[in-house]
Formats: C-alpha cells, sequence, structure tokens
C-alpha cells in the first residue's frame, strides 16, 4: 500500500511538472515559470523518501534547463537566479526526506523495543488451565502498533485481557502500557469483571486524548466456566473439544475503553479440553491479495494441534499462507486451554464454518456448540 502511494504521488509530481514546462514553453522567452517547478521536489520532502525526492528533485531541475535551453535564455541573469534557486531547493529537500526517514527508522526502532518489551511472548500453567500468547509486527517498515495483552492469577480465575490501541507508534505503544498496568492493578482488586473493565477505563481518562480509544476482551477463566466482557473488541474463538468453533459475539455490544463502555458479563461453559482463541485484528482482518478475509473456522487444524506453542505457531503460519507473506496490521494473540482430561484429538478433516448457534450434526445428537443464553449476558 505504500509503495502504491508512492508511485502515485510520483506520477502526479511528474505530471505537475511537466504541466509547467508545458506552459512556459507557451508563454514564450519573455515569462519564466522556473519558480513553480519548486512545488514538486518541496512536496516530495514531505511525502516521500530519499530516493525518490531525490528523483523528483533531479527532474524538475533538468526540465527547468531544458525549458531555458529550448527558449535560448540559459545566459540570462534572471534565469541563471532562478535555476540556482531551483537546484538549492532540489538538494535541501532531498536532505530533508533523508533526515527525516533516518528520525522516523530511530522512532519506530524504539517503538518496536518498547513493544517487544511489553509484550514477549509467553507460555505457562496456571488454575487449571495453559497458556501461550505471541506478538508478531507487520512488514519491517510498517509503523508500530498498540497491541497488547496481560494476565493475572486471582481468586476468581485467569484472568486475560487482550486489546488494540487506535492508533500507532510511540504513544500506542505508551498507552498499551498503561492500560496492562491499570488491568494487572484492577484484575487483583475488583471481583467483578464488569467492574475491572470500568475502572481501567475510568484510570486511562487522563491518558487517553479526546479521539483515543482500546478496543478490549476480559477473560475470566475457571474450571468450567469462562466469563467475558467484550468493549468494542472482536469476539473471541471458543475450540470445544468435541464440536465446531464458536464466535463468542455479546449480545449486547458496547463502546471501546476511553469511549464510557458499559461493560456486560457474558458467562460460556467451558469443558476439559476446550481452548479459548484471543486476537487483534491483524489476525481478524488478515487478507489475501484478492482482499478475501481470513476464515477464523480455517484456524481449527492449527489450533488443534496438542502443544498449544506448536498450535500458535501454525495459526501464525497460516494467515501468513493466506496474506502471501504480505502483513498489514500487527497481531497478538492468546491461546488458552482447559486441563484436558484426556488426550486432544488433531483435527485435520476440513474445519467446519464458524457458527454463533448450536446444531445437531448428522449422525446423531453431539454436545453442542456453546452459545451465549438468555442469562448469559448479565451484570454481576
Amino acid at each position: 500500500m505504500r509503495e502504491v502511494r508512492q508511485g502515485a504521488l510520483l506520477l502526479l509530481t511528474a505530471v505537475a511538472g511537466a504541466a509547467v514546462a508545458a506552459c512556459d514553453l507557451a508563454l514564450g522567452p519573455d515569462v519564466s515559470l522556473a519558480g513553480l517547478l519548486l512545488v514538486g521536489p518541496l512536496v516530495a520532502a514531505t511525502r516521500l523518501e530519499g530516493a525518490c525526492t531525490a528523483v523528483v528533485s533531479f527532474t524538475a531541475l533538468l526540465l527547468g534547463i531544458a525549458v531555458a535551453g529550448r527558449e535560448h535564455t540559459l545566459a540570462r541573469t534572471d534565469q541563471l537566479l532562478s535555476l540556482t534557486v531551483l537546484a538549492a531547493a532540489a538538494a535541501y529537500a532531498t536532505w530533508a526526506s533523508d533526515r527525516q526517514a533516518a528520525l522516523d527508522n530511530q522512532l519506530a526502532g524504539v517503538a518496536a523495543a518498547a513493544q517487544r518489551a511489553i509484550l514477549r511472548p509467553t507460555s505457562f500453567r496456571v488454575s487449571g488451565a495453559s497458556v501461550c500468547a505471541r506478538y508478531r509486527s507487520a512488514a519491517p517498515r510498517a509503523v508500530i502498533g498498540g497491541d497488547l495483552y496481560a494476565f493475572a492469577d486471582t481468586p476468581s480465575g485467569l484472568r486475560v485481557l487482550i486489546g488494540d490501541v487506535r492508533g500507532k507508534g510511540l504513544e500506542a505503544v505508551r498507552l498499551s502500557a498503561a492500560a496492562i498496568g491499570h488491568f494487572r492493578d484492577c484484575a487483583y482488586t475488583r471481583s467483578n469483571l464488569a467492574e475491572v473493565a470500568e475502572e481501567v477505563d475510568r484510570r486511562l481518562i487522563d491518558d487517553l486524548g479526546p479521539e483515543d480509544f482500546i478496543t478490549a476482551v476480559i477473560a475470566e477463566i475457571s474450571p468450567g466456566r469462562l466469563r467475558l466482557v467484550n468493549c468494542g473488541h472482536h469476539p473471541p474463538l471458543h475450540l470445544p473439544a468435541t464440536g465446531p468453533p464458536v464466535l463468542l459475539t455479546p449480545s449486547e455490544p458496547t463502546t471501546p475503553i476511553g469511549l464510557l463502555p458499559l461493560p456486560r458479563v457474558q458467562e460460556v461453559e467451558l469443558s476439559p479440553g476446550d481452548r479459548l482463541l484471543l486476537y487483534t485484528d491483524g489476525l481478524a482482518e488478515a487478507r489475501d491479495p484478492d482482499g478475501t478475509m481470513l476464515d477464523l473456522a480455517g484456524l481449527l487444524p492449527a489450533c488443534s494441534l496438542p502443544d498449544l506453542n506448536d498450535a500458535i505457531e501454525a495459526v501464525l503460519s497460516t494467515m501468513c499462507r493466506h496474506t502471501h507473506g504480505a502483513q498489514d496490521d500487527d497481531v497478538a494473540l492468546v491461546l488458552v486451554e482447559l486441563e484436558p482430561s484426556m488426550p486432544r484429538q488433531h483435527h485435520v478433516r476440513t474445519p467446519p464454518a464458524v457458527t454463533r448457534t448450536s446444531a445437531e450434526p448428522p449422525g446423531g445428537p453431539r454436545r453442542p456448540a456453546v452459545r451465549p443464553s438468555p442469562s448469559a449476558a448479565v451484570s454481576d
């Protein structure tokens, strides 16, 4: 996408320069429009990389010299002055563009290092559940995003936060760190899951700007029970030990953190061996070259691998194959498994479509896919 925008701007500056040169020739030698050729290099310096800016600047200078040569005005003092100014502006635009690119790369490196420190790969076992988490940044030159995840082993169960800060760069990383810190405090001091989300929102008021917000899911996992609060985030994917995958879409959506959410608690039954995949939009909105989004049901074979570390790496590999190696956004993943009573079987068949309601499969009944019941979204 970045290459497309740069190509379009290069074409625009070329057309604009050619138009100025044509008008200059049409007006004759008595009128010089060489000064207007400055626009191309100056615009390029603010939008393009150093090499592209150099191409635009050199082209503008060549156009000015060519027009002056065509009109036989190269020896005129005013024309020499105009071309000298144009050459100086072209050189400055190229230097400024190179310097800005260097500063951007430095800031991106700082942001990437900070985000890697915040979102370290982790794998652990606690409170009857196994957990594996991964973060993968987008292409090396992409702007750092604000994905986040955090964990808290509380008396109520394992509490998990996953979210995505609006915006990019160091500011997004700062807000991610603030949200993680507030969550870890509130997860231990608030027994009600909805109150955890509300308190995190209240504490972040001073950190968030007027247009900032954080989409987030807070999950509480204990034996036999999953409780969720979804604040404008993608619904988690429930992968029962037996049965099709289910998107746990809340019955009453609420706004993201920072936009005065009114969180409701969603309760879902869990069985031994069930898994839960929490993710950010880097996975949910992964597209192939034709623009087709990744089908989350296609992640079933990857998520079913016996080892969680292998499973989460397989999810990332599946996403990479779908996008043909292109990645426009960062992605954070958390895969949780309740301790199974027997080894989990690896699914190798074609996965069914992701469902939101239970259905009796052909060949007889089985334990239905979990769906929110009328009492699934209740306040504590």
